[in-house]
């Protein structure tokens, strides 16, 4: 059976930040700690953002969407793809990449 997508994506995530359940997995809190990427910059980037959804995939068990975001910070010297899954009421981050810098 198909999963289907959420149709609210970018409602549930920013509803999930202004409660305090956007929640980075450990994953993501060592990507972001390489790529100096801070909770704030990912909050900002949230507030404003589009989803990529050609960037969206299934976890590897096939379960869950994982979904792509796109945005920048406030100061917009970071342009972010977020990845989010759900874990209702919170919004799990997989991980984020400053699509501005190159990677190592």
């Amino acid at each position: 059976m198909a999963i289907k997508k959420r149709p609210n994506v970018l409602e549930e995530v920013r509803q999930a930040t202004l409660i305090g359940r956007l929640i980075p997995s450990p994953h993501a809190q060592q990507q972001m700690e390489k790529r100096n990427i801070q909770m704030s910059d990912i909050e900002e980037a949230i507030s404003r953002a589009r989803l990529e959804k050609k960037k969206d995939s299934l976890t590897e068990d096939k379960k869950e969407w994982k979904y792509a975001l796109r945005g920048k910070n406030d100061e917009g010297d970071k342009d972010l793809r977020i990845i989010i899954i759900f874990d209702d009421p919170s919004a799990i981050i997989v991980t984020a990449i400053d699509k501005n810098r190159k990677e190592d």
